[in-house]
């Protein structure tokens, strides 16, 4: 039990790790139309990836929701630490955001569905 118990704390601990994201969507307050790009880099961080379409560029972000505790598990077989993996997956949230620029300038931002 105490084998499977330090399983399920490391799996833990590489899913929260594996979630982590330098982007925070409450960061989009702080940038404004006409800013620069690298002022954007600044204060929102490396975007996940870029795309240039119709002369203007195009950064991509995304926010990963951690679920905050899962302290709480008991576990008496792999089955039972599979069922939990896959519940702690499950309430995990992503959230998108694109940022346009033209010219190097920020021109508009938006959350993109899912």
């Amino acid at each position: 039990m105490k084998t499977m118990y330090s399983m399920l704390t490391v799996l833990t601990v590489c899913l929260l790790v594996g979630c982590a994201t330098t982007f925070k969507p409450w960061s989009l307050s702080e940038v404004q139309e006409g800013m620069e790009r690298s002022e954007v880099i600044r204060l929102l961080g490396e975007p996940d990836y870029v795309v240039n379409k119709n002369g203007s560029e195009y950064l991509y972000y995304s926010y990963q929701e951690e679920m905050s505790t899962v302290a709480d598990v008991t576990l008496e077989s792999p089955e039972g630490l599979e069922r939990r993996i896959d519940e702690f997956n499950r309430k995990i949230r992503e959230y998108k955001y694109e940022v346009v620029l033209v010219d190097g300038k920020l021109i508009n931002y938006k959350e993109l569905q899912n």
